[in-house]
């Protein structure tokens, strides 16, 4: 089974356990967790009912409808106990978000989350380390022309972080790969373009400048 980039990234994070990948989509992640001996049992998630058809489809066609649960539901809400790892991507970070806070007694058991959000990283990175967790790995992967952040959380007792850590990354700031280097010089060259060939607002430019100088302290 083909793995995109974004997901063989997240499952070389995924430690060995009982996986529950939330929005699972086609179930291409979690059928290969399983295949992989990765996940000793998968979860798979949608609270959409075509997708969710879909998924069980591709579950009974991989030959693992064993060693794979689909759940019709919202997020965690009825995930067992017996799950140790979950997996959120493919969606907005403040999404994110609010699937672990509207469930946190489900986090009780939960040793690993791995995410890979579209948006609002800086906040989601805040608001997990709040639930009881800290950023054990980060990496940057590009696709389709999009860059994305997938970072790994494992269960800690307090973990606190900058604000520089939350917007670039603790991982990634300190590592600077060039994968890191080259989403930010990306970004400064998309700053100078909108400077230079759109009529902006002085407030828009003053915010523009600023993020120009964080990115080029971190680099």
């Amino acid at each position: 089974m083909f793995l995109s980039k974004r997901l063989t990234t997240i499952q070389e994070m995924c430690p060995k356990g009982v996986v529950a990948d939330i929005g699972a989509d086609h179930g291409k992640l979690i059928i290969s967790l399983v295949k992989n001996n990765i996940a000793s049992h998968g979860f798979a998630v949608e609270n959409k009912k075509g997708p969710y058809e879909r998924l069980v489809a591709a579950i009974e066609e991989s030959g693992f409808k064993d060693k794979i649960t689909p759940i019709f539901g919202d997020g965690i809400e009825k995930i067992p106990d017996s799950v140790d790892t979950l997996v959120l991507a493919g969606m907005g970070g403040l999404n994110i978000v609010s699937i672990l806070s509207k469930h946190r007694n489900k986090l009780g058991k939960i040793e690993t989350i791995i995410v890979d959000a579209h948006n609002a990283i800086p906040q989601m990175r805040e608001a997990i380390s709040k639930l009881g967790f800290s950023i054990a790995d980060e990496k940057i992967v590009f696709e389709d022309d999009i860059y994305y952040e997938i970072i790994k959380f494992i269960k800690s007792d307090h973990a606190f972080y900058s604000d520089i850590d939350l917007e670039f990354g603790p991982i990634l700031r300190t590592q600077k790969s060039s994968m890191f280097k080259a989403k930010y010089i990306n970004r400064i060259n998309e700053i100078d373009n909108l400077i230079t060939s759109k009529t902006l607002p002085e407030s828009r430019i003053k915010e523009l400048l600023h993020e120009k100088d964080k990115i080029g302290k971190i680099l």
